[in-house]
């Protein structure tokens, strides 16, 4: 006799404090003429590595690959060549989150004027990853369970489970801004690290008789 049973989805979430935040950023600068405007970048990139070196990021955890040169053209004069831009792209990898904000006001200080985003994450979610499928899994019975008392049948044992893939957490808190001549030294930076959210779901088969 064929086995009858019931297939319910479902998603279990948990959270985790984050331990561990990844700041994005470059050095930019732009120019009639390409060495003094690489001289520039390079000067600035220096003093942020050394800013960072300063604030005691370890070298493993900075990443700092060599500039990008890109010239600038002028399609209105027939493609003439007026200028270069220069970027230089790091990050930097902040396991003290206390020291966060003054990372970013350190490397702003020191020369860098575009901070791509800062995103917050856990150094190991797997305690919030068994959590969630946990929940996943609770949840899934309660449907099976609503599902089979709407079809006047009892719910028997789990007979199967499997982990949906390509379910990612819910994204990590992420922060942006941009550097300008007329932010204030004199005001800090403050990051509320907040909490990270790791979500998994899955599909469960019950028996019904």
């Amino acid at each position: 006799m064929r086995t009858r049973s019931i297939s319910v989805s479902a998603t279990g979430e948990a959270s985790v404090a984050p331990d561990l935040a990844v700041v994005s950023f470059a050095v930019t600068g732009s120019g009639k003429e390409l060495s003094p405007t690489r001289n520039d970048v390079n000067s600035r990139s220096s003093a942020v590595l050394a800013k960072l070196r300063q604030l005691g990021i370890a070298e493993a955890d900075i990443n700092a690959p060599d500039v990008g040169i890109h010239p600038e053209y002028d399609y209105r004069k027939g493609q003439q060549l007026i200028g270069y831009r220069v970027v230089r792209h790091m990050t930097a990898r902040v396991r003290d989150l206390e020291q966060l904000g003054d990372v970013l006001d350190g490397i702003i200080g020191a020369g860098a004027n575009e901070v791509h985003g800062t995103e917050m994450t856990a150094s190991d979610p797997s305690a919030a990853e068994h959590a969630a499928l946990a929940a996943a899994v609770s949840a899934a019975r309660a449907k099976a369970e609503v599902l089979a008392a709407a079809a006047g049948v009892p719910l028997g044992a789990v007979t199967q489970i499997e982990e949906e893939t390509d379910q990612s957490g819910i994204p990590s808190p992420k922060f942006r801004m941009l550097a300008t001549a007329a932010e204030s030294a004199d005001v800090s930076t403050e990051v509320a690290p907040g909490e990270l959210t790791v979500a998994r779901r899955i599909r469960a088969w019950f028996l019904i008789d």
